[in-house]
């Protein structure tokens, strides 16, 4: 595997709005095409294409939440045909450093739809914990860069 991240472009944009999540997922999350206009219009939010090689396997989008300045990791899928392969693991990793420098934050906030259990579990074993918020029917995780 050789992995990496990169920003949406006029080049890549129609193959990472392609991917999809398998059925049972598609009530989880915003499909990508939403996602990537989403980020054209407002731009505070980031959309990128996670690759191993030159294989499109995945998006995500992060930013700041302009109403109270939280850094969040907004969107998150791996494509139905790349799921189970240890992708959404090592992605995620990559993910939280990248955000970690971009924004210098000390706190990364997601939501999850509660029945998302994969997901639950998945962030859970990065160390996002509930905060016992929700983002309409989400439920919001977070996790603390800091030793606090």
């Amino acid at each position: 595997m050789s992995l990496s991240i990169r920003e949406i472009t006029k080049e890549n944009w129609r193959q990472i709005a392609c991917l999809t999540v398998a059925e049972g997922q598609y009530s989880f999350i915003e499909s990508n095409a939403f996602s990537i206009a989403q980020s054209g219009f407002e731009p505070e939010w980031i959309s990128c294409g996670l690759y191993d090689h030159d294989i499109a396997v995945g998006y995500a989008m992060h930013g700041i939440d302009v109403e109270n300045g939280r850094i969040w990791l907004d969107r998150f899928m791996i494509d139905v045909g790349h799921q189970g392969k240890g992708y959404a693991k090592k992605f995620l990793r990559m993910l939280v450093e990248e955000m970690s420098r971009r924004y210098s934050c000390t706190r990364i906030y997601l939501s999850i739809h509660p029945e998302n259990e994969f997901a639950r579990k998945l962030y859970e074993s990065f160390g996002f914990t509930s905060n016992g918020e929700m983002d309409g029917p989400e439920e919001v995780m977070v996790l603390n860069l800091t030793n606090e």
